[in-house]
């Protein structure tokens, strides 16, 4: 037997006696083994604490879409069978139109490549490719993206041309760039009137983009503040009478002068003056007071307001 054999004899006989020590033996194994695990953690620090998080590029193809200001309009009837035919009218109507609203981004050849397109995500249409379409070049479709745009891209909708501008528009595209355009089925023609209701004449309201909107509500509050608040101090240096009676009556006197302002018709007749008043008093900035006043003092009292109010 040899002398590790007898080494290892032994070491079984005294741990199969004393089972203690077999973890004695074991540990100093065990603490160099975590030892090395520590150590490789702290050398990893940097690239274990490190979120590889990719930066977040900007989609410029789903910006919001801002709103044009527009005037209410009536937009006419439009015979659908008959504009689906690209006459040479129609087509140079549309060649004036493409020319100074699309070829800034589609450019002079169709080609997508104007010069606003650069940095745009999605490019404008290449029109003379038959890939990438997302209505399709079909005449319907392309009258379909006039009146709706194409959201996430740069495409707008183009609601102020009337039904016979976008007839036009897509005929000049079709005919001048779109390599073997289909022609319009009558299904197809059918649809798009009854989408759109192109055959009957309907109203078009008015749209103002939001910020320009709350802008004009502001404005139009500020003056009605400042004149509440010019009328306001102007009856606080007058030392009249009927100043006075309208300062008794009053809880809240630029509500009430609000009240009063809202409504001219008041300045032709004392009742209804009376009426608007009474009706609702302690919500209009008069108090219980007025149901004391005589009818001398009604009177007194709306011809000084009459006056103050101008």
């Amino acid at each position: 037997m040899s002398n590790l054999e007898k080494f290892i004899k032994e070491k079984r006989e005294e741990i199969s006696k004393d089972p203690g020590k077999i973890f004695g033996l074991v540990y100093p194994y065990l603490l160099l083994i975590g030892l090395g695990i520590g150590l490789y953690y702290i050398s990893q620090m940097n690239s274990i604490g490190r979120q590889e998080v990719p930066v977040a590029v900007p989609d410029t193809s789903n910006t919001p879409e801002v709103l044009t200001i527009q005037e209410s309009r009536m937009v006419p009837a439009a015979d659908v069978n008959k504009l689906s035919q690209p006459t040479d009218s129609l087509v140079e109507t549309g060649k004036k139109i493409f020319q100074t609203t699309c070829v800034s981004c589609h450019g002079a050849d169709g080609r997508g490549d104007g010069p606003a397109s650069t940095g745009l995500n999605p490019s404008p249409r290449n029109f003379t490719s038959k890939e990438g379409w997302v209505n399709g070049p079909k005449l319907t479709s392309i009258y379909q993206t006039l009146q709706e745009g194409i959201k996430g891209s740069a495409m707008v909708a183009y609601e102020q041309f009337t039904p016979t501008e976008k007839f036009a528009l897509a005929h000049y595209i079709r005919t001048t760039f779109v390599p073997d355009p289909p022609p319009p089925t009558k299904d197809d023609l059918t649809m798009l009137d009854q989408l759109y209701n192109l055959s009957e004449k309907r109203f078009i309201p008015a749209q103002i983009p939001v910020a320009d909107a709350e802008k004009l509500i502001i404005e139009e509050n500020q003056k009605k503040i400042d004149e509440i608040k010019n009328i306001s101090e102007k009856i606080e240096r007058d030392n009249s009478a009927a100043s006075s009676l309208f300062n008794q009556i009053t809880s809240n006197k630029d509500r009430a002068l609000t009240i009063l302002l809202n409504s001219a018709s008041w300045k032709n007749n004392e009742q209804e003056f009376i009426n608007i008043i009474v009706n609702n008093v302690n919500q209009d900035g008069f108090t219980g007071r007025v149901f004391n006043l005589s009818d001398s003092e009604w009177n007194q009292l709306f011809n000084y307001l009459k006056g103050v109010i101008a």
